[in-house]
């Protein structure tokens, strides 16, 4: 990109590979941190939702916008936003819309500002109502499909004897040089050694092709070859399921392999470990054979768009789906689009208001009605399930219904019932007659009592029940429910201590275990029922004065570092003389919010007689996570430091108090620290990510001229810490005695005035670091 470039259009047909070139651009450009303060990808949503684009750019700034502000206010704070940046990219992927910037808070990009704009269109029309720069991507040469195809399907098969090249190069030709259908064609016949296995694909390729006129349909035509060589019906069921899902949507896996459960694409196989195990083998299969993106991590999925249009129009025949998912609807679809044969609707995230009052379509081989987030919806008539009775999974989640029908009763084929965070939902009809259940998941909903007839659910293998209104859970409920794997309640003010150590005893045979105490005696009873080595399991303690408060707040989530055994406590005091807190011996996340009685992590270590026994606290602690702590003066002292060698994430934020991290808190260690006889190093091997942000008294990490030892580094955030002096960072070592910068580290996030202000114990080490800055405003 040139200087005198500010404005660049990418543009070329579905599948020809606009999202991969800037991809590798967009990595290419993260790297270069000299070049830009920021580089922002946001992919676009159709039609075109100019408050999700806002949005979206405020969270790629790591930023907030009000939702409860209109589009003009928020622009307004979205250019404060992006001119604070002064040199960025924006890219916007799979634009369909032109539109004005200024409409978004989008500065003008120049040469004078330096920032750039790219977007990736398939319409020329775009690019030039954009005023863009446009740059084509053509078809690949013919050499070049060749390679590509080759890549994919394994460079040994041009060393198969019954292959020649000659059979290769036709199955190639037919894929039109396009890199999207080369790729899915490619994947589809990895390992395929056997000459008839790829003349009967060419036949089978040509056969499709050759009954289509046009361009577009061509290229669907050869995607198909991909769905039909699945061959496996129940692999295609799973994956045209992905097609529910909005367009670009990041599909958790988890969420989609208890669908497939729900609707009995995995019945081969009985327990829930190995149902998970096959779920996640098919998706290896779909990512393996290029009709799936993994995402996120690994923890999503996603359909690249072509492959979705071709899978909703696989679905528009046979088995037929009725697909509105995402596209911002407010009237709810008639009763004429609503045909017999059909099989599976998704009307997830919209803006429907009602469902007319006499709506009973007669949908008897409905198996999957998915209605979650539509905020609006308040009322479902009683008549609308009356004609579902096939009805698998029905998902109700973040609608705004008070009362579920008492049709629902009927549904003696559900298998999922998912009404989370139904807010207003006070009441469900009985559900003794839904005797094949298996996931039930009423989780912040207001419903008072236990639904009548859940004792009779012995196939369920999923509950949430963890609603603010919830009283009592009966005791007699749990042991019946002899299948359970994930178990997730809440304990009211008036739980009976039964009920708590009858769940703590289930945890040896649940895989999950989350519950929401509202009292520290309970959480207490419950960490002493357990006892050591338990299964997963996330524990949260709420002070019931902020209980309502804190509703919004959900746990983050540390499963990408191996962690399942968490502790949050939030809002509540947990160091009273009489009753101090028990954690579990074996937590790996320890995660605090609002807790105003701690004043360092000291207090909440086992005791014995008094004193601290470090070796009763976990040394499994890989998150460690203080937030809005106003009397926490420092996390922990220079002893401690043995049971934290495998803390990988350490981040405190909004503590008003604290001034260091690590502490020397006796006279003993003072006196061997003046002495030289310890060195006062804080060694934390494993360490990956430090967050500090809002500490206005916070001046160094380790007192008494203390340094910070950990190599393993990835990531440096430091926000709003007015008072910082010293980062504490002691640098590796190269031969020649020079410092260098932690062999992971990725990125240093940080004030520019700040950064300069910083002394170092090490020469050159700011200058060694200073690449890896991505400086903020705050």
């Amino acid at each position: 990109m040139g200087d005198k470039v500010s404005k660049i259009g990418v543009w070329g047909m579905g599948g020809i590979g606009k999202t991969t070139i800037m991809s590798h651009i967009n990595n290419r450009l993260q790297k270069e941190t000299n070049k830009f303060n920021d580089v922002i990808w946001v992919t676009m949503s159709q039609p075109l939702d100019l408050i999700k684009l806002q949005t979206e750019i405020a969270t790629a700034l790591k930023e907030s916008l009000s939702e409860n502000e209109d589009k003009v206010r928020r622009a307004g704070r979205l250019l404060g936003m992006l001119k604070a940046k002064e040199k960025f990219v924006l890219i916007l992927d799979d634009m369909w819309e032109a539109f004005p910037l200024q409409e978004v808070g989008i500065p003008e990009p120049s040469e004078e500002n330096g920032c750039k704009l790219v977007i990736t269109t398939r319409s020329h029309r775009v690019c030039r109502s954009m005023k863009c720069k446009h740059v084509a991507v053509e078809l690949l040469s013919k050499h070049e499909a060749f390679n590509l195809f080759i890549d994919g399907v394994g460079s040994s098969i041009l060393q198969v004897p019954a292959l020649n090249k000659e059979i290769i190069n036709e199955v190639v030709e037919e894929c039109g040089c396009l890199p999207l259908a080369i790729v899915t064609v490619a994947a589809s016949m990895s390992g395929e050694e056997e000459i008839y296995e790829w003349q009967n694909a060419l036949n089978e390729l040509r056969g499709r092709l050759r009954s289509l006129n046009d361009v577009d349909t061509k290229v669907f035509g050869r995607l198909e070859f991909s769905y039909h060589r699945l061959k496996d019906e129940k692999l295609q069921q799973c994956f045209l399921y992905c097609a529910l899902y909005p367009e670009d949507f990041a599909i958790p896996k988890d969420e989609l392999i208890d669908y497939w459960i729900a609707e009995g694409f995995i019945d081969e196989v009985k327990d829930v470990p190995a149902k998970y195990d096959r779920g996640h083998t098919i998706l290896n299969r779909l990512i393996n054979c290029c009709l799936l993106e993994s995402v996120k991590d690994g923890g999503c999925v996603k359909m690249h768009d072509l492959i979705r249009d071709m899978a909703l129009r696989i679905t528009s025949k046979s088995p037929l789906f009725m697909v509105k998912a995402g596209l911002r609807l407010l009237e709810f679809p008639s009763e004429q689009e609503w045909e017999e044969n059909l099989e599976r609707v998704s009307l997830m995230r919209n803006n429907i208001m009602e469902i007319p009052s006499n709506m009973s379509p007669h949908c008897e081989i409905l198996s999957t009605l998915l209605l979650q987030r539509n905020g609006n919806l308040q009322r479902i008539p009683e008549c609308f399930f009356v004609h579902m009775h096939g009805l698998k999974v029905l998902n109700l989640s973040r609608t705004n219904i008070e009362v579920l029908p008492s049709s629902v009763s009927d549904l003696t084929n559900l298998r999922s019932l998912l009404l989370r965070w139904c807010r207003r939902l006070k009441r469900v009809p009985s559900l003794a007659k839904l005797l094949a259940l298996q996931y039930l998941n009423l989780e912040g909903t207001r419903i008072e009592e236990v639904p009548e007839g859940m004792e009779m659910l012995e196939n369920l293998t999923h509950l949430y029940l963890s609603s603010l209104q919830l009283k009592k859970f009966p005791t007699g409920i749990l042991p019946r429910l002899r299948n359970l794997y994930k178990l997730k309640l809440s304990f009211g003010n008036e739980a009976l201590r039964e009920t708590v150590e009858k769940a703590a005893r289930l945890s040896d045979r649940l895989d999950t275990f989350e519950g929401i105490f509202s009292t520290l005696n309970d959480f207490n009873i419950y960490v002493k029922s357990i006892g050591i080595f338990s299964k997963n399991y996330i524990l949260q303690l709420w002070g019931s004065a902020r209980w309502r408060f804190l509703t919004h707040l959900i746990p983050k989530n540390y499963t990408h570092l191996g962690v399942d055994k968490s502790v949050f406590l939030e809002g509540c005091k947990i160091c009273e003389r009489e009753e101090p807190i028990v954690l579990p011996e074996d937590v790996q996340c320890l995660d605090m919010y609002w807790v105003d009685d701690v004043a360092s992590l000291n207090d909440v270590l086992p005791r014995e007689q008094g004193l601290v026994n470090i070796g009763k606290f976990s040394h499994d602690l890989k998150v460690l996570r203080f937030v809005r702590c106003n009397n926490l003066k420092n996390l922990f002292s220079l002893r401690l430091l043995p049971a934290l060698q495998n803390l990988e994430v350490l981040e405190v934020g909004g503590c008003d108090s604290i001034e260091e991290i690590v502490a020397v808190e006796d006279e003993e260690t003072e006196k061997e620290l003046a002495t030289n006889t310890i060195i006062n190093n804080a060694k934390l091997h494993r360490l990956k990510k430090l967050c500090f942000s809002n500490l206005p008294e916070f001046k160094s990490f380790c007192s008494n001229n203390g340094v910070l030892v950990c190599n393993s580094l990835q990531e440096i955030e430091v926000y709003d810490c007015p008072k910082l002096k010293r980062l504490s960072l002691s640098l590796p070592l190269l031969d020649n005695g020079q410092p260098s910068p932690p062999p992971a580290l990725e990125v240093i996030r940080i004030k520019k005035e700040l950064w300069e202000s910083l002394e170092w114990d090490q020469a050159n080490a700011k200058d060694v670091l200073n690449p890896y800055c991505k400086f903020v405003e705050r």
